[in-house]
Parts: structure tokens; sequence; C-alpha cells
């Protein structure tokens, strides 16, 4: 999956210098995120999932999964952009070849300076899509990815290292939506390990003054190569989640 986050990510930048022309220089701004396949998201659910022609729904976003999270900037009109990938996404797009890796990505305007709380804000994100085709071979599915409200903690503390927003989320006509809070480094974890470093303290290569606990079903397993980690570590409080 990360290989995939990365490539789109690398076709994105292609995408973007190739519009700029040969100014490679990025100006400074105040708004830093940490780039990076390894962000770790957690979802949670807002309101009961709905489906459009009725019944039961299921189809819900998975409890946490791997984001690759990348800033873009553009000299010549001085806008920012903001590209995130999921791992639902990623992980079909390789076998989708309806849709182009830019229609696969969720990509947004970045304003490039904090607000007063020390968020860099991004809004009017394009609905990221990916089509499967069922296991008998019949019609694809399409799997939406709608997020909206994105804000990236941008300050010394924890300088582009979190980032919050709202997930419309849609799976086979079932919709669901939720609330996201994310954070860089992606870390493994096992909840029942008595060990401070596998179970989201210190030791574990996250920043130390962040509140987190580790959510089972959310596996860094891609990150780490680690299987006796069950879980990832997520933010325990709304962003900026401190101790």
């Amino acid at each position: 999956m990360s290989m995939k986050i990365l490539n789109t990510a690398m076709v994105l930048l292609g995408t973007t210098s190739l519009m700029v022309g040969c100014n490679f220089d990025q100006p400074e701004t105040e708004c830093f995120v940490q780039e990076s396949e390894y962000w770790m998201a957690k979802y949670d659910l807002v309101d009961t999932p709905t489906r459009t022609a009725g019944g039961t729904c299921d189809d819900v976003a998975p409890i946490g999964e791997l984001i690759g999270v990348y800033k873009y900037f553009n000299p010549e009109t001085g806008t920012g952009q903001l590209a995130i990938r999921p791992d639902g996404l990623a992980a079909l797009a390789s076998d989708d070849d309806t849709t182009d890796q830019s229609e696969q990505t969720a990509i947004g305007s970045l304003n490039l300076e904090q607000d007063e709380q020390d968020f860099c804000n991004a809004a009017a994100f394009n609905a990221a899509r990916v089509f499967e085709a069922d296991a008998a071979g019949g019609a694809a599915n399409e799997i939406i990815y709608e997020f909206s409200n994105v804000r990236v903690y941008s300050a010394p503390s924890a300088p582009g290292t979190q980032l919050t927003g709202e997930l419309r989320y849609t799976n086979k006509g079932c919709v669901s939506t939720y609330v996201v809070r994310a954070l860089w480094p992606a870390v493994g974890c096992d909840p029942e390990a008595a060990e401070p470093a596998r179970n989201c303290g210190a030791g574990s290569g996250l920043n130390p003054d962040f509140a987190t606990t580790c959510s089972v079903g959310s596996s860094c397993y891609e990150a780490h190569g680690d299987d006796e980690l069950t879980g990832c570590c997520v933010p325990s409080k709304p962003i900026p989640s401190f101790k």
C-alpha cells in the first residue's frame, strides 16, 4: 500500500512541477505539513450509516487506516494544495482502469497561513474514488472518500504532525460520515504490552507530548512489518491531542 501512496504523490508532484515550469524553489510559508505516506487516521462515526436503496448498511469505513499526506505550492499563483491518499483507495488503485491517479486522490486548496489557533485550513477537496469488481466479476462497486473542513495543526509544539477534518464515505451505496483524527508518524502498538515503547508510550517514536491510545483493528503492519503489533497509535483527544 505505502508504495502506491508514494507513487501517486510523485505523479502529483511531477504534475505540479510542470504547471509551474522549471522553478523548483519552494518559498517558506507559515504552514508546515509533515509530508509522508505514513500518517495514521482514526475515523469516529458521527451518525447512523444509511443506504440509498434501503436495507442494512454494513459497508462502512475502517476504524482507522494509513494515509498519505502531501503539501504542494504554486509560486506563480501563491496558492497551496493538500493531497490525501487513504489506504482504502491506494490498495485498489492498480486494479482500477476506470479512474486515473488524480481522481483516486483527494486534493483540496490549502491556506498557507495559520489561523489564530495555529491550524492551516484546507477545503474544496474533490471526491476521490476507485472502482472494484465483485468476486464474481460483476458490475464495479464505487468507493468514494469525500474530505471536508480539514485542519492541519502547525504549531512549534507539533509542526504539521496532527490533522483533523470530516469524511463522507460511500461503499456499495452505504453512506457514513466521520470525524477524522490523524497523526504522524504511524506507530504500531500492542494494547496488551507492558512496555511503553510497544504501547504508544516513551520509546515508541511518537512525540512524548501527544495524547494517544492503541487502537486495535487499525494495524500498522505495512508500516512496520511486525505482525505482533495488532494495533496502531491514534489520538485519544480532539486535535490537537496533547497530554
